[in-house]
């Protein structure tokens, strides 16, 4: 299927699932983001590819700090990793980013049905509910290492089961079904859970003018965070999040409208920075004494 054809699949998913979504259209090649959609309950941002192995470091650096900015679920959405079919109703985590089919995004979203399997660093687990673990657990009065032996695992293991620390492969999944039956295993609610550590650290100002936000973002206590292939530069994210899109390109107009886009759906505003000259109207905008207007110009 040709990329195009897919990514267009996938925005007709998230618009049947009720959605209000675009396209993101710029940068013209090797974007982070395809497509954006917002709810009632949340935003979704989208990278859209054939394979996964598309999806290189930037553009999974991207998604994360997306992710933080604005406070929305990013998913990516393949076919293929590395020429292998992906399996529908599998998540897949790649470097604490999620990973589906279009069939399973369609049926988490539309039917709101739930993967019970991931796929992590290419081992094929299952998530215990700690509650119902126990409860099971002290229904059949069977102890750590009776479970141990069953399961041919550890009693430390089993204590993780308990605390709901620990992912348990398929193999000891089957052998804990048979005991527990399968509600003891827990969905993965893939668009709103995230796989990885927080992301802590700021993004480091690539040239002059970043650095000047980046100053004055730290003046305020608020984070900065760059991004590599999106419209938007860079966000400030304090209460709020205001996007940075600079005005040092000649395609500007295209930038500042998918900016936009981006803006709407993640409920945030532009500012649009030329110059030195307009980190004093930044500066008012993050400290919230600007006007009303969404994409403030000097």
């Amino acid at each position: 299927m040709p990329e195009e054809s897919l990514v267009e699949e996938v925005l007709s998913i998230v618009k049947r699932a009720g959605y209000k979504a675009d396209l993101i259209l710029y940068p013209k090649t090797e974007r982070s983001v395809d497509v954006v959609g917002s709810s009632k309950e949340r935003a979704l941002f989208i990278k859209v590819v054939h394979d996964a192995k598309e999806v290189n470091k930037s553009k999974i650096s991207d998604l994360r700090k997306v992710k933080v900015a604005y406070g929305v679920s990013t998913v990516v959405v393949a076919l293929e990793q590395r020429k292998i079919e992906l399996e529908d109703d599998v998540v897949y985590i790649k470097q604490g980013s999620v990973l589906v089919t279009p069939k399973t995004l369609e049926n988490y979203l539309l039917k709101g049905e739930k993967p019970i399997v991931a796929c992590i660093r290419g081992n094929y687990v299952l998530k215990v509910n700690s509650q119902r673990f126990k409860e099971k657990k002290e229904e059949l009065k069977c102890g750590r290492s009776a479970l141990a032996g069953i399961l041919g695992t550890s009693r430390k293991a089993i204590y993780m089961y308990e605390k709901g620390e620990m992912y348990i492969s398929v193999d000891k999944a089957l052998r804990l079904a048979s005991v527990m039956g399968e509600d003891v295993f827990e969905e993965f609610d893939f668009a709103r859970e995230d796989y990885e550590e927080e992301v802590k650290d700021e993004s480091q100002p690539r040239d002059a003018v970043e650095e000047a936000v980046f100053r004055l973002a730290r003046d305020l206590g608020h984070a900065f965070l760059n991004f590599t292939r999106l419209p938007v530069d860079a966000a400030v994210k304090g209460n709020t999040t205001v996007s940075i899109v600079k005005g040092d390109v000649q395609d500007l107009t295209e930038k500042v409208e998918y900016a936009e886009k981006i803006a709407t759906l993640a409920n945030t505003r532009v500012f649009l920075l030329r110059s030195y000259k307009d980190l004093r109207e930044l500066r008012r905008l993050l400290e919230g004494d600007a006007g009303e207007e969404r994409v403030q110009r000097s």
